[in-house]
């Protein structure tokens, strides 16, 4: 009986030692894939801020460019 026990007791701790195995991997990938996220989401940013200068400026010459249209009509 208590050989038994004791390969029961082994293979419960085999299968701990692989299941923390495994959890050690997965905490690895999920840390590299949060880095990975944060350079993504650096990126990002750094497009949404340039996107918005971009439709500033539009904005901005749409505006100047009405005035002078404006401008040159109100001459005649």
């Amino acid at each position: 009986m208590a050989t038994k026990a004791q390969e029961q007791r082994d293979k419960v701790l085999e299968m701990v030692t692989e299941t923390r195995a495994y959890q050690k991997t997965i905490f690895k990938k999920l840390d590299k894939i949060e880095e990975h996220l944060a350079t993504q989401n650096g990126r990002l940013r750094k497009v949404e801020q340039q996107n918005s200068a971009i439709k500033a400026m539009g904005s901005m010459v749409t505006v100047v460019f009405s005035a002078v249209i404006a401008w040159l009509f109100k001459l005649k």
